[in-house]
């Protein structure tokens, strides 16, 4: 019976005297706080630039476009077959008449005069800038770890009368139309009324 009573009964009496301490350890005034440190901006903010106060599309680092002297480079920051259709529909869009395409091989052949499209077409003007022939150019799309690479080359250059290649002409079209109008278009005003 001694054991037993020992058993059960020292447990309940330690709880019983626990349950009667001060609670010392729910008091934290006499606990040191950690110091106060002030924030330093290494990095100062940079001035906004007025072009960043502009609305931009939630597309608009779709494109990344370089162009130095020689050839431009237009990369579509996206899947082959989105890109296939944007360089599709900004053909069509600056009325550029497609010859062929194949979605396998990623290519479209266009005839294309540089000197015409995607400008004012007056008399005048075709009359006396008249840099470059009709010809047929090939545009490649190509998939890489930047995106899909958009190049253009002349079909066949041997049947031009002079030696002026318009590619880097039409890849600055294609760049001026996606980005403008189908990437950054600006709302259809007709829609608003």
């Amino acid at each position: 019976m001694l054991l037993r009573t020992l058993t059960y009964g020292l447990p309940c009496l330690l709880l019983t005297a626990c349950a009667d301490a001060p609670d010392k350890y729910r008091d934290t005034h006499h606990l040191e706080l950690p110091p106060i440190l002030p924030i330093e901006h290494t990095n100062p903010q940079p001035a906004v630039a007025v072009d960043d106060l502009k609305p931009k599309s939630a597309l608009a680092n779709l494109v990344a476009f370089t162009d130095d002297a020689g050839k431009p480079l237009l990369t579509l920051k996206t899947r082959p077959d989105r890109a296939w259709e944007m360089v599709a529909t900004a053909l069509k869009l600056s009325d550029i008449e497609v010859l062929d395409r194949n979605q396998e091989e990623h290519f479209f052949r266009v005839r294309y005069d540089p000197d015409t499209s995607g400008k004012d077409t007056g008399l005048l003007r075709s009359l006396f800038n008249n840099n470059y022939d009709e010809a047929e150019y090939n545009i490649k799309l190509k998939d890489e770890t930047a995106g899909v690479t958009v190049n253009a080359s002349l079909n066949k250059a041997d049947n031009l009368e002079s030696d002026a290649d318009g590619s880097a002409e039409l890849v600055r079209l294609l760049h001026k139309v996606i980005d403008e109008k189908i990437i950054n278009r600006a709302p259809d005003k007709k829609a608003d009324n």
